[in-house]
């Protein structure tokens, strides 16, 4: 009897499968996708605040310091409480949350929207980053890829080829150095979305862990000299609109709600959901910025969409 019921539990366990792919029903799933629609909002405003403050005075460093300072200082208390916690996570996927959405996807973004505009930025960086999510899955995890997903991270891949090539040949110079840039930032934040998911801390600890490094690692560069500011020759109408959406939206809220959906809705799940952030993010630079869409850029973000939403196989019958 006790052989039967051991070979009955051993056989549910390997068809339960593991918790970072369980998604939530119910209330669960719609906070879930409210977490996610909120996030969307966030980055779009995100793009279009650090596309205006790096083509004016403020720099990088500035910009990255008004990021980081509210989660670090402020959710300290929560990492603090879960400190036994974070260090049972691994190593490496701590490493990945830290560098994924810390200081190296923040310059690379930052740089990227000094030579791009942000209709690039939402395409390419938040367009592009499923593809580098299921690169990552296939790789270190085995995961197999469905039908439905090669053909949405195929529409991706022409995408944002058609992106990069005509904006070669017309955009204006340097234009390209930015869109790789940018490229790069997605891997980073690929890295960030699959370490939180397997790693499954809790939004607010995430989100402190990651600040707290961030600001270090800048409080570091600023004693030695590397980094400049340019926030004393800004205005105040300008730092007034980075502290909102730099410290409060994205450095609090969004660490919050991004890590809320990415546990409810799983990666694939807000990876659909995000790829309406490109065509937000561009529609309010036009606005903003005097930002215009140029017909590849439009095509860009017509294929990504597309490709990012049949790639995630939200529509597909479970």
């Amino acid at each position: 009897m006790s052989q039967v019921y051991s070979h009955d539990s051993q056989s549910t366990l390997t068809q339960t499968p593991p918790q970072y792919k369980q998604y939530a029903t119910g209330w669960g799933f719609r906070l879930g996708l409210l977490a996610a629609f909120v996030s969307i909002l966030i980055w779009a405003s995100w793009l279009v605040s650090m596309r205006a403050g790096v083509t004016n005075t403020l720099t990088a460093f500035d910009l990255g310091v008004l990021r980081y300072s509210p989660p670090a200082l402020l959710l300290f208390p929560f990492l603090w409480r879960a400190r036994a916690t974070v260090r049972a996570v691994s190593p490496i996927l701590l490493l990945g949350i830290v560098c994924g959405a810390g200081l190296p996807f923040f310059y690379l973004s930052a740089t990227g929207l000094k030579y791009a505009p942000a209709s690039h930025a939402g395409l390419l960086i938040l367009g592009a980053f499923p593809f580098f999510v299921t690169l990552l899955a296939v790789l270190f995890y085995q995961e197999k890829v469905s039908r439905e997903r090669k053909i949405g991270l195929s529409l991706v891949c022409f995408g944002v080829v058609v992106l990069l090539s005509l904006s070669l040949l017309t955009a204006p110079e340097g234009t390209w150095k930015g869109d790789l840039l940018l490229l790069a930032a997605s891997f980073f934040w690929a890295v960030y979305t699959v370490s939180l998911r397997i790693a499954g801390l809790p939004p607010l600890v995430s989100t402190a862990l990651m600040g707290l490094v961030s600001l270090l690692a800048l409080l570091v560069l600023g004693a030695t000299g590397l980094v400049s500011s340019g926030l004393a020759q800004a205005s105040w109408e300008m730092i007034a609109g980075q502290v909102l959406v730099q410290s409060l939206l994205v450095g609090l809220m969004t660490g919050f709600s991004y890590g809320y959906a990415i546990q409810k809705l799983g990666a694939e799940n807000m990876a659909a959901i995000g790829a309406f952030t490109p065509v937000l993010a561009a529609l309010i630079a036009i606005p903003v910025l005097g930002e215009h869409l140029e017909g590849y850029s439009i095509a860009g973000l017509i294929f990504v969409s597309i490709g990012v939403v049949i790639a995630s196989g939200i529509f597909k019958k479970r």
